[in-house]
């Protein structure tokens, strides 16, 4: 198994054990997961993604849901079709989330005189839901700034952004794209093998993950024809789901926040498995 991903396991399950049944450590320990090498396409919902490098794995669904369930604490796998390790050089693990189907999204909106506003308000309300999560927890989780401001690429139709992050003193980036296809999109959570990245190398990461994913025929983004259904919300609306904000026409700046006091663990370790890993290099590096 890739061992940055075997090893950012391990810490995670170290860092949430309050969460777990059993002792954390002990889990790590057993170490139960068996990746299949990724030589060939995986079949996705609505496309395939390919291997690029020799040494690239990814983990089969069982393998995929007790990671997701029972290591990670989250509440259900079904909004991860495919976890990667490895997937090329730079790059410690990719996962493909279950594609929005909600329609074709417009993204004339991102050239609108709100846009900056309504990206602050999204930015405002990710800060403090994450302040929220730190004071549950007893940790001191202050975002800093955007790392990459959230950018739309139109001629490659795809979304990403990149967030700095004061987790206890340890500053670390939190990073998620967004495929458009003719349907909706596809969701990407991208973990460098490093946290380390200046702009450019992280955007580069991001564009070689998404171009290993290629949609169905016929389903690409510019692939829409008339008639086919349209998303309610535009890119601006899309930026929103992925930080973790809703985006609502009702709200009077905008943008609500997503009701945190239902979902406050699962929230937390929605973010967790990407944002400890500044902190797990540190302490590989010490050791």
């Amino acid at each position: 198994m890739n061992k940055h991903f075997r090893d950012n396991v391990a810490f995670v399950l170290i860092s949430v054990a309050a969460f777990l049944s059993e002792p954390a450590i002990v889990q790590a320990q057993e170490n139960p997961y068996n990746p299949a090498n990724f030589t060939e396409p995986l079949s996705l919902y609505r496309g395939k993604i390919s291997p690029i490098s020799p040494d690239s794995q990814y983990f089969e669904k069982e393998d995929r849901c007790n990671i997701l369930m029972n290591e990670w604490g989250w509440e259900s796998c079904d909004g991860i079709e495919a976890m990667i390790i490895g997937l090329a050089p730079g790059i410690d693990t990719v996962m493909v989330e279950v594609p929005d189907s909600e329609g074709h999204v417009k993204l004339d909106d991102w050239e609108g005189a709100d846009r900056q506003a309504e990206i602050d308000a999204i930015w405002n309300d990710f800060a403090e839901g994450s302040r929220e999560q730190g004071k549950a927890l007893g940790q001191r989780i202050e975002p800093v700034r955007w790392y990459v401001q959230p950018t739309l690429n139109k001629d490659k139709s795809y979304l990403y952004y990149a967030i700095l992050i004061d987790w206890e003193g340890e500053m670390v980036i939190n990073a998620k794209a967004s495929l458009f296809d003719r349907q909706g999109y596809i969701p990407f959570r991208i973990i460098p093998d490093s946290a380390d990245l200046s702009e450019a190398e992280l955007q580069r990461l991001v564009e070689i993950s998404l171009d290993a994913y290629k949609p169905e025929a016929q389903q690409a983004y510019f692939d829409f024809q008339d008639g086919d259904k349209v998303a309610a919300v535009g890119a601006v609306g899309v930026l929103a789901a992925l930080v973790g904000v809703k985006y609502g026409k009702a709200a009077a700046a905008g943008i609500m926040a997503v009701a945190l006091v239902l979902l406050k663990k699962a929230w937390f370790l929605l973010l967790l498995p990407l944002a400890f890993l500044k902190k797990f290099f540190v302490k590989n590096k010490a050791e």
